[in-house]
Parts: structure tokens; C-alpha cells; sequence
């Protein structure tokens, strides 16, 4: 048995509190001296940072860090690295489950009435925001000339989400669709997922390998794909223990093939999905429609439900959009 990080961190699970507190003391002195070393060389932070992709960024924030408390430098290159992967320009690399601060995620996206609205989701209670809350929101951006869409004016206005989701000419460039909830805001821009927690304090940008750790994100995202793959999409939580997507497709799309080759595709389906989901099921209804249900393991991923849309899509005539990019 060797000394490496592999060892080390089964050692760390079993040894006892304070012993543990005398390690993180030294991680800590360690990474504080890392990220002043990387710093002091202001280029070659810019262009080499020292730890891979700024990923320590996203540590310090989820340790609790406040802005005061960060690499402010190192900060601003991440911030400035989104920023020009959201407007299209070339990156030194893909942001990808990158974390940012509340304040900053407004900023980007809504410019001057970003105060405005992290005020109303800053400090909430337990019940998060109230219904109230989010009309508010909704009046300051619909008044703003920010270029984005509710995702619940689907209703007053059919097929306007997947118009901006296929991003047509007639859509105005930078356009977006955005939802929000008590406790979460997420934006949907050009195959790309933002979701900031308005609890914590924090947003994950172009989020892919993060867990799904709240059935109230799967209800703000799930209309968009029921719109980018013309699905029928219902959550359904059973006795409290299991998440079940419930997905319907309607007959006449369902790709045009014998029965027997589409059984074989529905025995395809399930075998690729079975690693990350422990149980799905085809039935046709009384009219023939398709509904499969898939059950969702609390350890899901955000690329891994993409990953069900996209296999389920292949059972379609219709070409469907890919909502996540691949990366």
C-alpha cells in the first residue's frame, strides 16, 4: 500500500474528528499558498492557472467563501472566461459546472436590473420566494429590454420556446428562456444551462456533471424538453422513495418500423440507460400513444437526463433538438 491521494482519503474517512480538523488546516494552508503563488504571476494566471481550470474557485465557494475571501483576480478570469463563452468568443477552455456568485450570474445576464432582482432573492426565508416574489421578477424583466422569455408564457404563446430553442432567424440574437421557482432561477441559452440556487448564494454555469439534487429543478427544466423533443412530460414522486419521468409520445411520431425492430429498440433503450437508471418500461395506451417511464436515480446528473431525452428521441420520426451541448 502506497502513500497516494487514493489511500489517503480512505485513511481521512476513518480517523477521528479533530485529526481530521488538523488536515483540512493543512489543505487549506496549502491552497491559500497555491493560489498566491499563482497570483503573483498575474499572466500566467491568465493563461496557466495552477490549478486545472480554476476548479478551486468552485471549492472555495462551496466552502463558503465570500467574494473578500477569494483570489479576486483569479475571480474576475473566471467571470471573463463565461462571459465570452456565453457571447460566443473563443475561451481557453469550456466552462463547464463552473460557480459563480448570485450577484455576478444576474449581472450577466440582466445587466442594470440585476440589482433589483438580487435584492427580491437575496436573504429568503424557508419557504423561498413567494408567488409575489416571482411576479415581481417577471414585471422587472418583461419591462427590461434583456432579450429573454418566460418559460411559463409557453401557454399564451405555443411553440415560442422551441422557436428560441431551434434559436430561428426571427428570434432576436442573445435570446433566452429563463423560469423561476422559490427556491432556484435557471436561464436556457443556446444549448446551455444556468441554474443558481437562491438559497446559497451561488449559480452553476453550463452545469453537465452536477447532480440533480431537487425534484424542483427537474419541474423548472422538463418543459423545455418536453418542447425541444415534442415529448409529453410528467414528474411523478412515488411514496416519497422514487422519481419517475413519465414521457408520452404521441403515435403517428414514432418512427415508422415493424413491431418487432421497435421492441428491439425499446430493449436497446433500457440496456444503455440501465447504469444510471435502475428501472424503465415501455407501454402503449389505449390510443396507441407511447409512454415510457423512467425511473430516476437520486445520484442523476444533468448530462445523464439528457442523455434519456436524446436515447428516447431516436424513437421519433421527427428530428428533435439536442438541448445540452456535448462537451
Amino acid at each position: 500500500m502506497s502513500f497516494t491521494p487514493e489511500n489517503l482519503h480512505k485513511v481521512f474517512k476513518n480517523i477521528r474528528p479533530r485529526e481530521q480538523q488538523i488536515m483540512m488546516g493543512y489543505l487549506k494552508e496549502y491552497i491559500d499558498n497555491l493560489c498566491n503563488e499563482c497570483v503573483s504571476d498575474r499572466m500566467n494566471n491568465v493563461l496557466n492557472p495552477m490549478c486545472r481550470r480554476r476548479f478551486l474557485i468552485n471549492v472555495r465557494i462551496l466552502s463558503g467563501s465570500s467574494l473578500k475571501e477569494l483570489p479576486v483576480f483569479c475571480y474576475n478570469q473566471v467571470l471573463s472566461n463565461i462571459n465570452r463563452f456565453i457571447e460566443g468568443k473563443t475561451t481557453l477552455f469550456t466552462p463547464v459546472d463552473v460557480i459563480i456568485y448570485n450577484e455576478d450570474f444576474f449581472k450577466l445576464f440582466f445587466g442594470r436590473d440585476a440589482q433589483e432582482l438580487l435584492k427580491l432573492t437575496r436573504d429568503l426565508g424557508v419557504e423561498g420566494l413567494n408567488e409575489e416574489g416571482i411576479k415581481t421578477i417577471n414585471k422587472i424583466i418583461s419591462k427590461s429590454n434583456t432579450p429573454a422569455i418566460y418559460s411559463k408564457t409557453r401557454k399564451e404563446r405555443p411553440g415560442i420556446l422551441r422557436t428560441i430553442l431551434k434559436r430561428e432567424k426571427m428570434i432576436r440574437e442573445g435570446s433566452f428562456i429563463y423560469d423561476v421557482s422559490s427556491n432556484y432561477f435557471i436561464i436556457w441559452r443556446s444549448n446551455t444551462l444556468f441554474i443558481a440556487d437562491l438559497h446559497k448564494g451561488y449559480a452553476i454555469c453550463n452545469t453537465h456533471k452536477e447532480q440533480i439534487d431537487s425534484m424542483e429543478i427537474l419541474d423548472l427544466i422538463i418543459p423545455l424538453y418536453a418542447e425541444g423533443k415534442d415529448f409529453r412530460i410528467d414528474l411523478d414522486a412515488v411514496s416519497g422513495k422514487e422519481t419517475l419521468l413519465q414521457i408520452g409520445i404521441k403515435r403517428k411520431n414514432i418512427i415508422q418500423i415493424e413491431d418487432e425492430q421497435l421492441d428491439q429498440r425499446f430493449s436497446q433503450i433500457t440496456e444503455d440507460l440501465s447504469p444510471k437508471f435502475p428501472r424503465t418500461t415501455f407501454n402503449f395506451t389505449e390510443k396507441l400513444d407511447l409512454q415510457v417511464s423512467v425511473e430516476v436515480n437520486k445520484n442523476s446528473t444533468f448530462d445523464d437526463v439528457n442523455f434519456v431525452f436524446n436515447k428516447l428521441s431516436t424513437l421519433m420520426e421527427a428530428e428533435s433538438i439536442n438541448l445540452l451541448n456535448e462537451i
